[in-house]
């Protein structure tokens, strides 16, 4: 079973992120498993912010 500690961990997000990602699967592991799989190959593709100097 996920928990929010396990999300919180593996993500290195804030417990209410994670809470929402608990409550957006609605009891459901396989959804829970596939958001977190995509919020991590979201992190991995997502460059960088980059702040240009004036």
């Amino acid at each position: 079973m996920v928990t929010v500690d396990n999300i919180k961990q593996i993500l290195e997000c804030n417990d209410i992120y994670a809470q929402k990602m608990v409550d957006w699967s609605n009891g459901d592991e396989e959804a829970l498993i596939f958001l977190m799989n995509c919020k991590l190959e979201e992190r991995r593709i997502r460059e960088a912010v980059v702040e240009y100097g004036d």
